[in-house]
């Protein structure tokens, strides 16, 4: 409770010291001409995203295969230790729960690098896309000479005249409907 009271106090304390920044700027400041844009919105409405959950979607079925030997080696052990174990010796027992354990672990560390791989794939998937909508975006904010664009994309802009949204010059400029 006491760290969310921080948390709170200072969120609080840099709102404060924003609005006071704000109110001793200059008129230099406020001549800026500020926009914003659902930047997320933009990207999930780009072709190439869909391609590339596409592209994504595929290679972890790829992946997922791979793993799907681990684990049907490790229901194969279980089974046998379920159906013989009561037959065996406590040194073989001990044995065969070592390499379930060890398939358990081989299933884990399968599953983390999977997550690592997938991780990178959408990476490398998503910054051309991500490039190609800020290059359009700079292009609509310089055209229409703002010099500040806002990503309200979690609803951080309270408050915006239409005009200001860039929404459907920057998809236009993409030729996006």
């Amino acid at each position: 409770m006491q760290l969310f009271h921080n948390i709170v106090q200072k969120n609080i304390m840099k709102f404060w010291y924003t609005t006071v920044a704000l109110l001793f700027m200059g008129t230099a400041a406020f001549s800026q001409k500020t926009a914003y844009i659902n930047f997320q919105q933009l990207i999930a409405a780009m072709p190439e995203t869909k391609q590339a959950t596409d592209t994504l979607q595929k290679y972890q079925q790829e992946l997922a295969k791979d793993g799907q030997y681990l684990v049907a080696e490790y229901t194969r052990k279980l089974q046998e230790y379920d159906s013989l174990g009561a037959k065996w010796t406590e040194q073989i027992k001990a044995m065969k729960e070592k390499e379930l354990q060890d398939a358990q672990a081989a299933i884990q560390d399968y599953r983390q690098r999977m997550e690592e791989k997938l991780g990178a794939k959408d990476q490398q998937l998503l910054i051309p896309i991500m490039d190609k909508a800020k290059k359009a975006l700079k292009a609509i904010a310089t055209e229409k000479g703002y010099t500040l664009v806002i990503d309200n994309s979690k609803d951080e802009v309270l408050i915006g005249s239409d005009a200001d949204d860039l929404m459907a010059p920057v998809k236009a400029k993409l030729g996006l409907k």
